[in-house]
């Protein structure tokens, strides 16, 4: 029978148990009406909150990263959840941005939407092909300039009535937006550069057309791991958008759901991870008609995975629709249960790993086998190593987060914790 040695830190396999009840040690205050959003921190409890009620366009100032992710460097999402629709206006190109628009049916026009499961994928995005630099607004132009050139006219509707139109005149070398909005007839023409390294280390920042007013809202990326809001999703009616209030998961962090259980297990292996933006989502809770109030589903906790690895339970105790308050229970899974031990044959590095992780074995047998798994037990990688020879295992294209490393050879299994953060 082959020994199996674990090297596990913050991983945990095996979890205790707590009692039944749950109350809530937390919240996050979204106002009446829901006009604020919250970036929290699992850690930490810190949060910051900013008003999602003052702004029209968000503007991606993340760098692109070529070739894989040029997306997130040419976002551009919209507020359709206070009201923001936006539509593509037929035959109008840069060139003829000028001219005046005509508004007759212009409900029958494209309407767009953001993702509510890709944060990148914005309204502005819709119809993007990555592979031909194709961003949905516009299109890489190649040398000499390296800009992405627009070339569709949007036409925005806002909550109060106002029309404008709005075209994205270049993103300059992946540093700076280059966009223009005015009214129907041209008139109040407005210019807005963003230049994207004044927000480093943000995703985005956001645009007041009616105001022209550039606001930094966000704090760092690294700095939160859920995102309290009002936002649009498409999961609610089916071939539409419905205003709701929920749940987003930062990038680079995974949650899982776990329904029909009981909230105080912390067993979360059976549920697999999703990095999608709405892993949490809105559904945790229900309107009762009959009494006019939100209830909590129950039964139902989410396992949330953080950027160093840890996992967190968070189950939700409460909803005030008149406040805006998200009541909930966070407890950081402590990784009991297990024997540590060490082996100096084996040696794994980086770690935490960014883009390329290295194994050189001392061990004496050739064509080892090398599994890398996410939590969830899902494979993500496999290859063969031998004695003597330095590994080599790509992780640039993995999601952040926590992995066990497995390497077998003939008599024994090593399992090895591996955090991806880049």
């Amino acid at each position: 029978m082959k020994s199996v040695v674990f090297t596990i830190l913050s991983c945990a396999l095996f979890v205790t148990a707590y009692s039944q009840s749950i109350t809530a040690n937390d919240s996050a205050l979204t106002g009446a009406g829901n006009t604020e959003m919250v970036f929290y921190q699992l850690s930490t409890g810190s949060n910051t909150t900013a008003s999602n009620a003052d702004w029209h366009l968000a503007l991606s100032v993340q760098p692109s990263q070529f070739p894989s992710n040029t997306l997130q460097g040419a976002s551009l999402r919209i507020n359709e959840a206070n009201g923001v629709k936006v539509y593509e206006i037929p035959g109008f190109t840069a060139d003829s941005f000028s001219v005046a628009v005509d508004t007759a049916g212009y409900h029958t026009w494209l309407q767009v939407h953001d993702s509510d499961t890709l944060l990148n994928a914005g309204a502005l995005n819709t119809g993007y092909n990555i592979s031909s630099f194709f961003y949905g607004w516009g299109s890489y132009a190649g040398p000499p300039t390296h800009n992405v050139v627009g070339s569709k006219v949007y036409l925005f509707t806002f909550p109060g009535g106002e029309m404008k139109k709005f075209l994205v005149n270049d993103l300059d070398k992946d540093t700076a937006w280059n966009v223009q909005y005015a009214d129907l007839d041209n008139s109040n023409l407005q210019h807005e550069m963003v230049n994207k390294k004044a927000f480093l280390g943000k995703q985005y920042v956001y645009l007041d057309m009616l105001t022209n007013t550039l606001r930094d809202k966000e704090p760092l990326a690294g700095d939160w791991d859920l995102q309290f809001l009002k936002y649009a999703a498409t999961d609610v009616m089916p071939g539409s958008v419905y205003s709701v209030t929920g749940v987003w998961v930062n990038k680079g962090i995974s949650a899982a759901k776990a329904e029909g259980v009981d909230v105080s297990n912390n067993n979360y292996g059976a549920y697999p991870l999703s990095t999608q933006l709405n892993a949490i989502g809105w559904n945790w809770k229900q309107y009762d008609n009959q009494n006019s109030v939100y209830v909590i589903q129950d039964s139902l906790a989410y396992f949330v995975q953080t950027k160093s690895g840890d996992i967190y339970k968070v189950v939700f105790t409460g909803y005030d629709a008149a406040t805006g308050a998200i009541n909930f229970y966070k407890e950081l899974i402590p990784a009991t249960g297990i024997q540590e031990y060490t082996s100096t044959q084996f040696t794994v590095f980086p770690n935490p790993v960014a883009n390329e992780l290295f194994i050189r074995s001392d061990v004496s047998i050739a064509h080892q086998e090398i599994t890398m798994t996410d939590m969830s037990g899902r494979v993500v990688m496999k290859t063969t190593g031998d004695a003597g020879v330095l590994t080599s295992i790509p992780t640039g294209n993995l999601a952040n987060g926590c992995y066990l490393l497995k390497i077998t050879d003939r008599q024994q299994q090593y399992i090895q914790r591996v955090v991806v953060n880049k």
